[in-house]
């Protein structure tokens, strides 16, 4: 089983995330890699597809993608970007339960964002 930028695509667009193509691609490298263990382990073909998405989508969302966070119009013309993984934590607790034989534990799937605030008066 492998995944193609025609299967993520529309779920990176519904999130609102943007990333090059080319960035994308290199991604699902990565997450295809995986889909060997996935058939050893006999998942089931349309949950390994699932995961698969999942996992490239939520890579996607911690590798620097963009996802608008508002937008104002009548021209004014604004937008304003988010650069976070919080919209896709939900994907990281299904693939935790749904992976059971940890085919997609090496994936740097986990979000490690400390924020830093510093006051200088």
């Amino acid at each position: 089983m492998v995944i193609t930028l025609n299967d993520i695509k529309p779920m990176i667009a519904e999130l609102g995330f943007a990333l090059p193509d080319s960035v994308l691609e290199l991604l699902l490298n990565q997450v295809n890699e995986k889909s060997e263990c996935m058939a050893s382990h006999d998942y089931d073909e349309s949950l390994q597809k699932l995961l698969l998405i999942y996992s490239a989508v939520r890579l996607a969302s911690l590798s620097g993608a963009r996802k608008i966070a508002s937008q104002s119009a009548p021209s004014g013309a604004s937008r304003s970007f988010a650069y976070d993984s919080a919209g896709t934590d939900y994907l990281l607790k299904q693939i935790r339960v749904w992976d059971k034989r940890n085919c997609l534990s090496d994936l740097p799937l986990e979000s490690k964002s400390v924020g830093f605030f510093d006051v200088v008066g």
